[in-house]
Parts: structure tokens; C-alpha cells; sequence
């Protein structure tokens, strides 16, 4: 994807236009979210916060323009966007700043527990807000197909009590969702810069994540506070952090392949039992991480003979 950083860093009208492209193909494919945020990421730490905005207000305004000629109306678009590239264009001017992931993703720490506040503030309860929104798509469904057979409405009713078991969580697994593609946006933008700029440099640089003792006992005094008390606001800045826990785990475990010199199929089936089996205790050595140290513990392979 070389070919493509160096096409964004041609200018101010490619970087937006990779940005724009990418922010409304992601209504049909969401992960080219990832694509243009890490577009306006590359910008921001290569040419710095002002070149950074003018790239994400220019791909903004193409890709609303884009997504009214397409779907006929640029607002739901435009909240996506809102959602993910404002928080990845400053993400970017603390890594810049700092240079430092670490740093940056205590950053990411603060910005998705702001994001949680801030959903109740504007929301209220998620609770009542997606239930009246089930009721009323409940509704449309079972109105739009009342010759249907009873089973087919049974099956409907069961779904839509299932979503309603998520509505307490509803504002952690929206922050946490919208973190993930902030993260991965920051961290292709990373790739990127080191491709044009700094070859070699950004897989020494992941691996060394580490987000501090400090963050990790919050975490976990966080998640006491929710099992003895059961609030919900509190269960979902748990899970938002979950999020950067699990992302430190899968920079631990490219870490040790690393240092072990394994072959890189074992990352391979990692990535593909990270999702169904794997995430929580991924989750978990990265906060373990915090104390334990394992990339110091272990030894490199080279050492043993």
C-alpha cells in the first residue's frame, strides 16, 4: 500500500480525495472508514495539525457533496465522520508531538471515556433512547409483513429482545466500535509515514506498547466498581478500555513472535482465532502486561544457543 501513502502525500487535493472516496465507500464497506481516516492521519503527522485539518475539512466537504449526489441525503455520512476523524486527526498531533504510542493511546484512553459522557449527555439513558427506537422498528417490521406466519414474528420478537439486552451497554460498544477504526485509522497512518519516511520503523515501535501501571490499576479498580455495583456508565468505559487493552495484547504477542523469531503463520492463526476465541485474553495479558513485562522476561531465541 505504499503506492497509495504516496499518492496522499502528493498534496492537499489527493489527501482529501483519498479521504472523501474512502469516508462514503465506507457506507457499503465500512473498513475503508479505516482507509480515510488513516488518510488524514498520514497528513496530520507528516505536515502537521493545520495541513492535517484543511485535509480532513476538504475530504469532508467532498465527501458530502459525494454521499448527497449518491444517497440523497449527506447526514448520516457526516456523523460517521464526525464520529471518526476529528479524534484521529488529534490522535495524530499527540503522536506527533509526543512520539510516542504509549502516550497516544493514553490519549485514546481519555477521549473514549469523554465519549461515553458525552453519549449519556446528549442521549440521556441509552436504555430508553434504543428501546423506543426497537419499539418503532418492531412496529414497521410486523407492519410491513402482517400476512407473515406467526413463527416468522416469534422469531422477530426473540431478536429484538436480545437487542434490547444490549441497550445498557449500547454507549461502550458504540465508543468502543468507533475507537476501534480511530486506532486502526492512527495505526495504518503510522505504517504509512514509516514506509515513505522510516522504513522498518513502525514494527519496533508497536511492539514496545505499553500503556502504564497507572491506566491499567483505574481498569481494573473500574471493573471491581461494576461487578460490585452493577452501574452501567461504569461498565461501559470498562469495555472502551477493554478496547485499548486488547489492542496492547496484540502488540505483546507480535512482540514475543518477534523475539522468538517464529514464523509468521503462527501470527496468522492468531489473527484468526483473536475474534472467536482469543480477544479476552488478549485482553488480559495486556493488562497483565502492565506488571508482568513479558517482552523483557523472555529471551530471543538467538540467546539460547
Amino acid at each position: 500500500m505504499q503506492w497509495l501513502a504516496g499518492f496522499i502525500m502528493r498534496g492537499r487535493s489527493t489527501a482529501a480525495l483519498v479521504a472523501a472516496t474512502a469516508g462514503v465507500l465506507s457506507w457499503l464497506f465500512p473498513p475503508l472508514l479505516v482507509i480515510a481516516g488513516a488518510a488524514i492521519a498520514l497528513v496530520t503527522l507528516r505536515r502537521g495539525p493545520a495541513e492535517g485539518a484543511l485535509a480532513m475539512l476538504l475530504g469532508g466537504l467532498g465527501a458530502i457533496g459525494a454521499a448527497w449526489l449518491a444517497f440523497g441525503a449527506p447526514w448520516p455520512i457526516l456523523r460517521v465522520l464526525l464520529l471518526c476523524w476529528p479524534p484521529a486527526w488529534l490522535l495524530a498531533l499527540v503522536l506527533r508531538s509526543t512520539i510516542s504510542l504509549s502516550r497516544t493511546f493514553q490519549a485514546a484512553a481519555l477521549l473514549g471515556i469523554l465519549g461515553v459522557a458525552g453519549f449519556y449527555l446528549v442521549l440521556g439513558d441509552p436504555t430508553v433512547w434504543w428501546n423506543q427506537i426497537l419499539d418503532q422498528l418492531r412496529q414497521e417490521l410486523i407492519g410491513a409483513t402482517p400476512s407473515q406466519p406467526t413463527s416468522d414474528h416469534a422469531t422477530l420478537e426473540q431478536v429484538l429482545i436480545l437487542l434490547k439486552d444490549w441497550a445498557p451497554y449500547l454507549a461502550g460498544q458504540v465508543i468502543g466500535a468507533a475507537l476501534i477504526f480511530i486506532i486502526s485509522a492512527l495505526l495504518l497512518g503510522r505504517w504509512w509515514q514509516s514506509l515513505l519516511f522510516n522504513r522498518g520503523g513502525f514494527g519496533p515501535e508497536f511492539q514496545a506498547l505499553r500503556l502504564g501501571q497507572a491506566l491499567a490499576l483505574f481498569t481494573l479498580a473500574l471493573f471491581g466498581l461494576t461487578v460490585v455495583s452493577g452501574w452501567a456508565p461504569l461498565a461501559n468505559i470498562v469495555l472502551v478500555l477493554g478496547v485499548l487493552y486488547t489492542v496492547q495484547g496484540i502488540a505483546l504477542v507480535h512482540a514475543l513472535l518477534a523475539k522468538l523469531q517464529l514464523s509468521s503463520a503462527w501470527l496468522i492463526l492468531f489473527y484468526l482465532l483473536l475474534i472467536p476465541l482469543l480477544s479476552q485474553v488478549v485482553m488480559a495479558l495486556g493488562i497483565v502486561d502492565a506488571w508482568a513485562d513479558f517482552r523483557n522476561r523472555i529471551r530471543p531465541r538467538s540467546d539460547k544457543r
